[in-house]
């Protein structure tokens, strides 16, 4: 008994509003007093969170769960409900991609974030199901849920969610067949770059701390039956993230956040950078493993003696396909979780990372079939074949 509400004082705990936007520090802090004495930990418990509370009113404009023979039961189809675990912006770009594709997605965050995401996702509906845990009999979807997403953008997540969620002691809340999905979402763990996520601050940095956070759960999950023995698992890995909204092409509008997360940091120029990303790096790289996609040593050399002019410079590097080394846009990301989720688990790779690289169209279903069966890192372009006066650069002739 002691061990069950252990687990679930940890659920909890992460579900609600005072973990998430604090730093992972003070999380740090109470959740060693936590494992240091259970009575000390059940004030804290009643007071952070009220348990998984019933939706009183569901959407009425969602699709009706279909039903599933065995031969499709290791993938999802439209109709079928998913949790997505959270709370972050990744969370809801996936929520929209998966809403998009035919999916029933319920954000599952604490309601103070709930509440708060109704600025940011602008669906009544999606905040209409969302909810702060798993359903009880009578609640909206209880017995269709077939998926479940872990997709918090910080280390906010203990390991123990994974048995608690996944290993849940109401099987009925799930589809008959069980649970047909299960994905992980988690960073890469060898950035190149040092990029900074919105709300990073020097004051409040505690980067091994969110490392060693992150390695238990990613280690808790490869163990978990769903990847090890069964074939219901995937962990997808991302790099530094950055967009989500829409201000790109006319697709990104009904997928995107509102355009006031671009300016959720007080980095300089964050702004520029998060659009930057929607309108020029939503294609994808899809590689095996937990990989980025390192610069050639050369690369840097050849472009600068290849194209003199700043300006052509810039485009050739946001053109043609140029591959991101560590850096992902949420839409990318959230479109490889939802084409990974209406797949079985053998038709993707067990664990790979998605990178972006620079194209202006998100990925068709076929550029998905084709980078999950033939996953690799994008090809860094030779700048030597770069024509500037396809891209509207008028180019002086070379006097000898």
């Amino acid at each position: 008994v002691k061990l069950l509400l252990f687990q679930s004082l940890h659920f909890y705990c992460n579900l609600s509003g005072s973990f998430y936007w604090q730093h992972y520090k003070l999380f740090s802090k109470l959740t060693m007093k936590i494992r240091s004495t259970l009575l000390f930990a059940l004030p804290i418990f009643s007071s952070y969170t009220n348990g998984f509370v019933v939706q009183n009113t569901p959407s009425q404009t969602r699709i009706a769960a279909t039903s599933l023979n065995a031969s499709s039961s290791s993938k999802l189809s439209k109709g079928d409900a998913v949790l997505l675990i959270g709370p972050g912006f990744l969370q809801l770009n996936i929520a929209k991609a998966a809403k998009a594709a035919g999916l029933n997605p319920i954000i599952v965050a604490p309601q103070q974030k709930i509440d708060g995401f109704v600025q940011y996702v602008n669906d009544e509906d999606l905040i209409k199901d969302a909810i702060i845990g798993i359903p009880d009999p009578g609640e909206p979807y209880y017995g269709e849920i077939g998926g479940v997403v872990y997709c918090a953008e910080d280390a906010v997540l203990p390991d123990s969610i994974i048995g608690t969620v996944l290993d849940w002691k109401d099987r009925d809340v799930y589809t008959p067949e069980g649970i047909k999905r299960a994905i992980a979402c988690a960073p890469i763990s060898g950035k190149v770059n040092n990029e900074k996520s919105m709300g990073w601050m020097p004051i409040f940095n505690n980067d091994k701390k969110e490392k060693e956070v992150w390695d238990k759960f990613t280690k808790t999950f490869k163990n978990h039956p769903v990847m090890k023995e069964g074939n219901q698992g995937t962990l997808i890995r991302f790099g530094s993230l950055l967009g989500g909204s829409i201000d790109g092409s006319e697709e990104l509008k009904p997928l995107g956040l509102d355009e006031r997360i671009y300016k959720m940091s007080l980095e300089n120029y964050r702004d520029l950078k998060e659009r930057s990303f929607d309108r020029y790096r939503i294609g994808a790289q899809v590689l095996v493993g937990d990989a980025v996609n390192p610069k050639p040593p050369n690369q840097d050399r050849m472009e600068k003696e290849a194209i003199k002019v700043g300006e052509q410079l810039e485009a050739f590097r946001a053109v043609g396909g140029y591959p991101e080394v560590d850096r992902s846009n949420r839409h990318t990301v959230a479109q490889a979780v939802v084409q990974a989720l209406l797949r079985s688990a053998d038709e993707v790779p067990k664990e790979f990372t998605v990178l972006s690289k620079c194209e202006s169209k998100l990925p068709t279903i076929d550029d998905w079939n084709n980078m999950f069966a033939n996953p690799g890192p994008a090809t860094w372009p030779d700048p030597f074949e770069f024509d500037a006066k396809n891209y509207g650069f008028e180019v002086e002739a070379s006097s000898k």
